[in-house]
């Protein structure tokens, strides 16, 4: 055989380098498709919880909620409804007496239903756009997107962030959210400064972009079925009202350089008020009556978390705080206290037994 031509060799050559290059793009391109298919990062995560939740339409979630407020935890189950862009149906059910509140919002406004006692309030109000809820997705959404700070973790199948926690109660200083990796929440633990867990969410569904009736977020629709479901516990106020006086609750907290002044009995026609009335830097009055129907309208005002229930404050320059619990109405009036010493005073007055 002769030696082979030079224009053989430099096609062999040129065939040869061919195959190395295309070897060298094969490399490469299964290098980048490794890389894009690699595990996502915090920001990555990040960005995909802010598309969904701009994108979605709504949903539907099923919690059960534990507040450390004393030696016994307070269990409730909580049902939210969400429709773009700001119509809102929570139900808060207390395990512990089987009493439901609903916070609606709708076209005409905000309203807090207490189905067992037949009450209504509305007002005018910006919420829940000022004051997140550790029950509500989009208040989650917000404390992940917002806290630059945020550390974040996987574990197994979840995505695990620790935010700053920013609620009504200043005392929850930090707050753990867990989200499967469809990015729906599973888990939500808020802490204090100590770290020890003070509200925990465990998500039992949730469900995105669901089908709503037309008259899901009607305070008619939603107060007739709450009545309905509350036939016992209107009962047992029923009874408590034939029963004894409730006698006198005080607050257990109280704000520095303030004290009891006096307590009152006031007798009316609808019954006995008790008011008591206190004196110092921070001074304020509580008036306390056994609670009935009534429906309210205020100009302005918003729902206020108690844990036990959910209050309304009303008013600027002199704030009102009302709530019910245990079949008793409250009202905490000041021209002077902030808003976050008027709530403490509230939430002190849980389960306190009259005097």
């Amino acid at each position: 055989m002769g030696k082979p031509s030079f224009v053989e060799i430099k096609t062999k050559g040129m065939n040869g380098m061919k195959r190395i290059l295309s070897l060298v793009l094969i490399v490469c391109f299964l290098m980048l498709t490794l890389i894009g298919c690699g595990p996502k990062n915090s920001q990555d995560i990040v960005g995909d919880l802010s598309k969904q939740a701009e994108k979605m339409t709504g949903y539907k979630s099923k919690a059960s909620l534990s507040l450390q407020t004393g030696k016994t935890p307070l269990e409730y189950d909580v049902e939210v409804w969400y429709k773009q862009p700001d119509l809102y149906r929570i139900a808060l059910t207390s395990k512990q007496n089987n009493v439901t509140q609903l916070i609606l919002r709708n076209e005409e406004g905000v309203f807090v239903l207490t189905p067992h006692l037949n009450k209504v309030f509305r007002f005018q109000s910006e919420w829940p756009k000022k004051n997140g809820q550790v029950y509500l997705y989009e208040s989650l959404v917000q404390s992940i997107v917002s806290d630059t700070a945020r550390k974040f973790h996987v574990e197994g199948e979840q995505y695990q962030f620790e935010v700053k926690a920013e609620y009504q109660n200043r005392s929850l200083t930090s707050q753990r959210i867990v989200l499967n990796k469809g990015l729906t929440p599973q888990k939500v633990e808020v802490m204090d400064s100590n770290m020890n867990p003070m509200v925990v969410v465990n998500y039992t569904s949730f469900e995105m972009d669901p089908k709503f009736d037309a008259d899901a977020f009607d305070k008619e629709r939603n107060m007739q079925a709450a009545v309905l479901d509350s036939a016992p516990a209107m009962a047992n106020v029923t009874s408590r009202k034939e029963s004894k006086s409730f006698g006198v609750i005080e607050p257990q907290y109280m704000p520095k350089g303030t004290e009891l002044a006096s307590v009152n009995q006031i007798k009316g026609e609808e019954g006995n008020q008790i008011v008591l009335r206190y004196s110092g830097k921070q001074p304020f009055m509580i008036v306390e009556t056994r609670s009935k129907a009534a429906v309210a309208s205020f100009a302005s005002g918003e729902p206020i978390d108690l844990g036990y229930t959910t209050g309304i404050l009303t008013g600027e320059e002199k704030k009102s705080l009302r709530w019910d619990h245990n079949g008793v109405e409250y009202l905490l009036s000041s021209g002077v206290m902030p808003k976050e010493e008027m709530v403490a005073v509230a939430k002190s007055m849980f389960d306190q037994v009259g005097k």
